[in-house]
């Protein structure tokens, strides 16, 4: 589903989240902890994101 048809069809606020992925040789682990502490917001959406200041 669409980000823009969660958004018509929503009765409460939503939420997505955005994560950067690890750096370099550091373990994804990490990141599995992180998307399991968000999951009881129920996002609609977590996106890992790249930025092209963040040393991988």
């Amino acid at each position: 589903m669409k980000v823009t048809e969660h958004l018509a069809r929503a009765d409460k606020t939503l939420f997505s989240f955005e994560i950067l992925p690890p750096k370099k040789a550091q373990s994804i682990d990490g990141i599995f902890q992180t998307v399991e502490a968000m999951l009881p917001f129920n996002p609609i959406f977590i996106e890992v994101t790249y930025h092209a200041t963040q040393v991988i």
